[in-house]
């Protein structure tokens, strides 16, 4: 059974220092700007993408070295987009620290993202040299493809609806299932190909459908933070929802149940680019709280993480089986 402590789980700095190390080799040396750029995109951060790919491979095979190659080529595909990320929302900050575009500006930002993006298909192609690397490869390049056009895809969503005056729940999900849910299921679902796993066998399907969920359900519990989370336990400020005018599920919720004033006052806050008196941030809490938007969110993000699990219920993932629940529980209810 997963656990209800929302600490990190003791087994997870392994697989963490085992993609910092790998990591450190690419880009560990050299003062120019563009790599400083490149080594603080790719400093801190959870390594969730890549540690699934870890865990996937050791399920099928009952180790995970052979997954480092792709597990890191999902690591930088995840640090380019957080980049982009932070050029299209124009945010000042991540992780504690200036961002890149912040720190280096938007030349530096756009290179230093394409720098990260230019070696990930590098460390797939290791998988040529393999007995079966030919077909291999198809199906990482193919999941690799797919999943990053994918996330372009969500990203352009979350813009769009941010223009959009209504925005339902069904919007929201599918917009997250493509930004986030996509990474997260082809790197978990490449783990368990890499491992052994055949393309669409059941296994592999599963790990697809968990990592899918799972990066919903995080996404959404990202969404709750950013509005009732600690600007100085997640290392950026809050709010940057509202300040973009994008509409979370959060916020989704609260709009739909609100009318007259309230209404009126969440829209006009929608967009806002100067920051939040005080008084403005309490009251968007004490509407939030009053329309129990938090607690839908916060249920919504527990049920996409309850349908990971039970994809895990038959699939043969031997002892990883509770490394990959506690994991689950880990990051759906996280502090930052």
């Amino acid at each position: 059974m997963p656990t209800s402590s929302s600490s990190t789980p003791p087994w997870l700095d392994k697989y963490v220092a085992v993609i910092d190390s790998r990591v450190s080799e690419l880009f560990g040396t050299g003062g120019s700007t563009l790599e400083l750029a490149v080594k603080g995109a790719l400093d801190g951060g959870k390594r969730v993408r890549a540690v699934l790919a870890l865990l996937w491979c050791e399920a099928i095979s009952g180790g995970y070295e052979e997954a480092v190659p792709v597990a890191v080529a999902y690591e930088l595909a995840h640090a380019a987009a957080l980049v982009e990320d932070d050029i299209l929302d124009e945010s000042q900050s991540r992780r504690g620290e200036k961002s890149i575009v912040e720190k280096h500006g938007l030349r530096f930002a756009i290179l230093a993202s394409n720098t990260l993006l230019a070696q990930v298909p590098r460390e797939v192609a290791k998988y040529g040299s393999r007995k079966s690397g030919g077909e291999t490869l198809r199906v990482l390049f193919d999941l690799l493809g797919e999943s990053f056009g994918s996330a372009v895809l969500g990203e352009f969503l979350d813009l769009e609806m941010a223009e959009k005056d209504s925005v339902s729940q069904g919007d929201y999900e599918y917009m997250i299932k493509m930004k986030t849910g996509a990474l997260v299921a082809a790197s978990s679902a490449s783990g368990a190909i890499v491992g052994g796993g055949v393309e669409g066998d059941a296994t592999v399907k599963a790990a697809y459908g968990f990592g899918e969920w799972l990066g919903m359900a995080y996404q959404v519990h990202d969404d709750i933070l950013d509005i009732v989370g600690d600007e100085g336990t997640l290392g950026k400020p809050i709010f940057a929802d509202i300040r973009g005018g994008k509409k979370n599920i959060v916020l989704i919720h609260a709009l739909e149940l609100s009318s007259g004033e309230d209404r009126r006052f969440l829209r006009e806050l929608l967009g806002k680019k100067n920051g939040f008196a005080d008084s403005e941030v309490a009251k968007v809490r004490s509407l939030l709280s009053q329309y129990r938007s938090v607690e839908y969110a916060q249920g919504v993000a527990a049920s996409y993480a309850e349908s990971a699990r039970r994809l895990l219920e038959t699939a043969k993932v031997g002892t990883t089986r509770g490394k990959l629940l506690e994991l689950s529980e880990y990051l759906s209810s996280r502090k930052y």
